[in-house]
């Protein structure tokens, strides 16, 4: 090009892209440790002194010596094993990779971004600062990361990345072909000036299952960023395609014709498991409404067995004292008719207690209780034995007119005993004088 900006070495101008490291495109004296065929072998040897170069970009600069070395069939074999290590249990360094292209992406609403905002995002990348993450996709902020971002370097118009602690599921699910797609996040200033990487992000529909891995706690302290996609096979900037139309082709070939099966984003994965969660939420509660109906129709049923428990002991404690009565001849069938039952009944319901007497003849007694009592201090009004109603008219002589009667009356004189007793006897021995239309004993 010839208006590129070039730096004198040796009395030879050389590009931005003739250094192993550049800070600023547009600042020649951050232009440090020249590439080309004559200075090549100075690098490799002098890059270990080197005090101009970020400690943060060492390793990336030391990669591009070490490619641009091999190249020109130099050997860099102890040069690679002394610095293209990382300080992480000796892990060899990653390939370079594009994350990114200075174009503009005025069509997705991004802006123009050059190759100087490039190099401003390799000049401030610092790890120990802010390490930026590998995730899938622009999603939470506290999503897993996949991977790490160890250090940036720019290639003429191309962003380079090299990454460590890569989940090995990860790494081969890409290698698969599942994640094609990257999508760089940048930092922005107040002119909407890309300043620094916040993360990379990876595109595609297969997810690997992975566990156990690091969670992402972005602070931004207020910082805006933009997230710009960049695919392996998308080499014109203004060809990329929107968050949208990736949608809407996602969705289509999900489903559409094909009939075979289909990877899930992670979206997807949160997203059906919140309605298989909402679902077996509501089938709970559905499950609980109709377990509460059945408690309370069982409680409504053990308090209709416990009234008529109770009902039954009111009527057991009425039916024993009326028994008690009777047996003593201190209840008169009248007292039926008199409607005398139902009131046992209701005193038998009262379980409280009523004190009468004093000293050691004090007693506490329930209301039920309290008229028994005072029946059975009656005298007893039911007669023993039989009774038969005598003549209306006595007929001549001692005649009662009734055979019985009479019989009785004799059987009294001969044996000098109770007209009862006699009654008794007499009836023991002839049934027959003792008709139908007589009265039982204890009729009223």
């Amino acid at each position: 090009m010839a208006n590129a900006l070039t730096k004198t070495v040796d009395g030879k101008p050389l590009t931005a892209d003739q250094f192993a490291y550049v800070g600023d495109s547009q600042d020649i004296s951050t232009w440090r440790l020249p590439i080309d065929k004559a200075h090549l072998q100075s690098a490799l040897d002098l890059f270990g002194h080197e005090k101009n170069v970020p400690q943060a970009a060492m390793g990336a600069t030391a990669h591009k010596i070490a490619k641009a070395a091999k190249d020109a069939g130099l050997d860099t074999k102890d040069f690679q094993a002394k610095y293209c290590k990382t300080s992480e249990n000796g892990e060899q360094p990653r390939p370079w990779m594009e994350i990114f292209r200075a174009g503009d992406y005025s069509k997705a609403g991004k802006g123009v971004i050059t190759a100087a905002d490039l190099s401003r995002v390799v000049r401030n990348y610092d790890p120990t600062f802010h390490e930026a993450p590998e995730t899938l996709g622009h999603r939470a902020d506290d999503q897993p990361a996949y991977g790490w971002i160890d250090a940036l370097a720019l290639d003429g118009d191309t962003l380079l990345a090299r990454e460590r602690q890569v989940d090995p599921r990860f790494a081969e699910a890409r290698q698969a072909g599942k994640f094609k797609k990257r999508s760089a996040a940048f930092y922005c200033d107040e002119n909407g000036q890309v300043t620094g990487l916040r993360h990379l992000a990876w595109l595609g529909a297969g997810i690997p299952e992975v566990k156990g891995l690091q969670d992402v706690a972005f602070n931004d302290h207020g910082l805006k960023f933009i997230e710009v996609d960049f695919g392996e096979d998308e080499q014109v900037a203004g060809e990329t395609k929107t968050v949208a139309e990736q949608i809407k082709a996602y969705f289509a070939e999900l489903f559409g014709a094909n009939t075979q099966p289909k990877n899930f984003s992670e979206d997807d994965v949160k997203r059906i498991a919140g309605e298989t969660a909402a679902n077996a939420a509501q089938a709970f509660e559905t499950q609980l409404g109709e377990m509460k109906k059945k408690l309370d129709e069982q409680a409504a049923q053990f308090a209709e067995r416990e009234r008529l428990i109770a009902g039954g002991e009111v009527k057991l404690r009425a039916l024993g004292a009326m028994t008690k009565l009777k047996t003593a001849g201190k209840w008169l069938p009248a007292f039926d008719k008199m409607g005398l039952g139902p009131v046992f009944d209701e005193l038998a319901k009262s379980t409280a207690t009523v004190e009468f007497g004093e000293g050691d003849a004090k007693k506490s007694v329930t209301p039920l209780e309290t008229l028994v009592l005072f029946l059975e201090g009656l005298p007893k009004i039911v007669p023993s034995g039989r009774v038969f109603e005598a003549a209306a008219h006595v007929r001549g002589g001692n005649s009662s007119g009734d055979p019985l009667t009479d019989a009785a009356r004799a059987r009294q004189k001969e044996k000098k005993i109770t007209f009862s007793e006699a009654l008794d006897e007499v009836v023991a021995e002839q049934p027959e004088l003792a008709n139908a239309g007589r009265a039982a004993a204890g009729s009223v």
